[in-house]
């Protein structure tokens, strides 16, 4: 007999389930003055919301929310049902009840307020003793903190380093995709689960209403998910790091490879020139379009002679961030598998067609655990070094090439580079992607370039160039075979400012010992022309030239939407920070 009201309601609720599910049950009523209960449920089951009614067909359960609120609820729930968790409602005991030495994580989920607090000495307990818990906290939306709302206190990283990771959900809304609920349930049970196991905290603010009052919403928010509701997988797979690959530890993601239509290898930020060769030896193998960041050392090649590079075993799309600028390239390219070798992409556009190419299979590898999906749209992540996945790939699979498809883009790519270089060639004056072109195309074998952010870093890599007469003379054929080398590209892109640029460089000088050129904006440049000083202590390192794009100020925000609408002296004062500083006068009297 259950007499609390609070804890009947719940006890109501879980009979809702459908049959079969209720294999185990704990229902405590912890004392007549206390409305806190605890609810302890089998691994199979979830604790569910009115929106699980019709959970026979989760699309059209998902479709049918009543508001946003119980949509990005019932994701949560749909994600615990397939995971195997133990599941817990808070009480101010069941938190440590949790930490047991079970086999099977737990999930504990938490009102607001002080429920939250109440959890640390077992959040403590789980950390020290590495076992894995996932902290589902509610919270109230963050125009209510600090305003004397009732259970609104500040809960964002209130456990501290005790907890392996924290996320902070957004206020739910249909303006962002439902993908980013999948995607960090995902990656929190693989924090919580990975070694070294322990908590991961989980904060969802909400609005009113917090029931199934019914409110619109746009389904919108629901693309990209087609592939996750038919399937009982997560949304993201990811799989634990391996000093080697077999296939069995990867056989899905083989898979998936061996059934591509439309593959394309993507290659992000890579800076060892171990994961280099695998990359060049992976796409030698899939014979797939090769989309080479900036940061991948493979964008700017050195061909002996022209000839090679178009008789190479490797296509290279080096001007795909031009070719998405037409909708029906766009349209064309249309992907079904992506294969991202390391993480950072430059390009605003290719990070779209990433995005609207969902849902498609989208696999990334990288040796580090980080998250990298700004899109929420990573299918299959796997942590581990690149050179050991690419062998693993090319033992066990074969590809078939759409030559129809794999032309087109060849030819495309081909007419967009002859197109550039006539049009920088044949101007007159000297502008931002006339420098990007001629400095890589003047960067010798052997010698590296830093590049900064803002405009330099994205002109070099929608207009730097692997031809050259710096291509000519010292390079000697591969022993692989390839026709080329590389020119190594660094950057500082981990949070893209424009501070301790030139710093930066002048390390990176010093500690790669090659040759470097420096591309750098003027803005960047003044930020830190202390940085100057350290070009004249005498640290070994060779040559350095250091190219300083003067356009006064920050030209990028010209190519924002602000520069239709804002008068030009509020343009010139706040945002492109013009100047008239001389930048030659500068250098001579840092000597």
């Amino acid at each position: 007999m259950v007499e609390d009201k609070h804890a009947q309601m719940v006890y109501t609720d879980a009979l809702l389930l459908r049959e079969g599910c209720l294999n185990h049950m704990e229902l405590e009523n912890t004392s007549s003055s206390s409305c806190q209960f605890s609810l302890r449920l089998s691994a199979t089951v979830a604790v569910c919301n009115n929106m699980l009614d019709q959970f026979r067909d989760i699309a059209h359960s998902l479709k049918q929310s009543s508001n946003i609120n119980t949509l990005w609820a019932s994701l949560i729930n749909r994600r615990m049902l397939s995971t195997r968790f133990n599941l817990f409602l808070y009480s101010s005991r069941i938190t440590f009840h949790s930490t047991s030495r079970s086999q099977k994580p737990a999930v504990v989920i938490t009102s607001s307020g002080t429920a939250v607090s109440n959890l640390l000495p077992a959040v403590v307990e789980a950390s020290q003793d590495f076992l894995p818990l996932l902290l589902l906290t509610a919270d109230r939306p963050p125009e209510l903190l600090d305003t004397g709302a009732n259970q609104a206190i500040n809960q964002v990283n209130i456990f501290g380093s005790f907890v392996r990771q924290f996320f902070n959900l957004p206020v739910p809304t249909d303006e962002i995709s439902a993908r980013i609920v999948l995607t960090t349930f995902d990656s929190a049970v693989y924090h919580a689960t990975s070694s070294p196991c322990g908590p991961v905290h989980i904060n969802c603010p909400f609005r009113e209403p917090l029931e199934n009052t019914p409110k619109e919403w746009s389904q919108i928010c629901l693309k990209g998910l087609e592939f996750w509701v038919s399937s009982s997988q997560p949304f993201t797979n990811y799989f634990q790091p391996h000093d080697s690959f077999t296939h069995g530890d990867v056989a899905d993601v083989l898979g998936i490879i061996e059934g591509a239509k439309h593959g394309i290898l993507l290659i992000g930020a890579i800076f060892k020139e171990d994961d280099i060769w695998a990359s060049l030896l992976l796409a030698k193998h899939l014979k797939w379009p090769v989309f080479a960041d900036i940061l991948s050392g493979l964008r700017l090649r050195k061909y002996k002679n022209s000839l090679l590079k178009l008789n190479e075993s490797i296509l290279f799309v080096d001007h795909l961030d031009h070719l998405l600028l037409s909708p029906e390239v766009r349209n064309r390219i249309n992907p079904d598998v992506i294969l991202q070798i390391g993480s950072r992409i430059t390009s605003k556009r290719v990070s779209q067609m990433i995005q609207d190419s969902s849902p498609c299979q989208y696999i990334l590898v990288d040796n580090h655990p980080n998250r990298h999906d700004p899109s929420h749209v990573i299918t299959h992540r796997i942590q581990g070094h690149i050179r050991h996945f690419t062998n693993c790939v090319m033992r066990s699979c074969t590809t078939k090439i759409n030559t129809q498809w794999t032309s087109f883009l060849c030819s495309v790519n081909m007419m967009v580079e002859w197109e550039i270089s006539f049009l920088i060639h044949s101007e007159n004056n000297l502008s931002e992607p006339y420098v990007a072109h001629v400095t890589s195309e003047s960067v010798e074998f052997g010698s590296t370039m830093f590049i900064g952010n803002s405009m330099p870093i994205r002109d070099a890599d929608m207009y730097g160039s692997s031809h050259g007469k710096g291509s000519y003379g010292k390079i000697t054929k591969l022993p692989s075979g390839f026709p080329f080398s590389w020119i190594q590209v660094a950057g500082n892109r981990g949070a893209s400012g424009i501070d301790g640029l030139l710093s930066t460089a002048i390390g990176f000088a010093v500690g790669h010992n090659k040759k470097v050129f420096c591309v750098i904006g003027d803005v960047s440049f003044l930020h830190d022309t202390n940085g100057l000083a350290l070009l004249k202590q005498r640290i070994s390192r060779k040559q350095m030239t250091i190219i300083v794009i003067n356009n006064h100020g920050g030209a990028i925000f010209s190519l924002l939407p602000i520069a239709n609408k804002a008068e030009e002296k509020i343009l010139n004062q706040y945002f492109y920070t013009s100047h008239d500083v001389g930048i030659h006068n500068l250098c001579i009297a840092h000597g």
